[in-house]
């Protein structure tokens, strides 16, 4: 299982996985993929202590998660904006060196980032602003080749939206227009059988 986004180590952390297994850096990494993001901003916004805050931002800096896009000076003292890398993903294979209660805690971060997302964007009214936004979720029977072809349609779909953000990104650079923020989604999971006749 893969988690996009776009799911307390030590320094000592050798392997990817283990820089994910805080459920801190996970939100840390969704926050500064969605935009530039200090570590006072975020440890307000998430009720948290900024000290502990910005140690979890040094590990995800120091294992290139993140970078500083830039820097301000605030009172003599430098204010630090990070963004999420390209490589500011959590892949299969770093998401297989989790166990499986900290996969659990990894997919319910990034599901709840992905519903603050959606909150916002009804709150700002741009969920249904474009005719040709969509969203969709249908429940599905898939054997097993079913299920391979299609999270192999989503790992697809996955990577071409990389390409296209790529190709955006050179156009709007070349013309200086402003882009179009957007939030794209792409989930399958396995659902709990449904059961009938309980509790007779």
């Amino acid at each position: 299982m893969a988690e996009g986004h776009p799911h307390a180590a030590a320094p000592e952390d050798k392997s990817p996985g283990e820089v994910l297994r805080h459920p801190m850096r996970v939100r840390i990494l969704a926050a500064c993929t969605e935009r530039e993001t200090t570590v006072r901003e975020f440890a307000e916004r998430e009720s948290v202590n900024r000290k502990r805050a910005g140690r979890h931002f040094r590990i995800l800096r120091r294992d290139g998660y993140i970078e500083i896009k830039r820097t301000d000076r605030v009172h003599g003292l430098s204010r630090h904006f990070y963004v999420a890398t390209r490589t500011g993903y959590i892949s299969n294979a770093e998401f297989a060196e989790l166990a499986g209660e900290e996969q659990n805690r990894v997919s319910v971060a990034v599901v709840n980032t992905f519903y603050g997302r959606c909150v916002s964007a009804m709150q700002g009214k741009t969920f249904d602003s474009r005719e040709d936004s969509h969203f969709t979720w249908v429940p599905r029977i898939y054997d097993d080749q079913g299920w391979k072809d299609q999270m192999e349609e989503l790992d697809r779909g996955f990577r071409r939206s990389q390409e296209i953000e790529d190709e955006s990104l050179r156009r709007l650079e070349e013309s200086g227009r402003e882009g179009i923020p957007t939030t794209i989604a792409f989930a399958g999971f396995e659902s709990p059988r449904e059961t009938s006749g309980a509790g007779r």
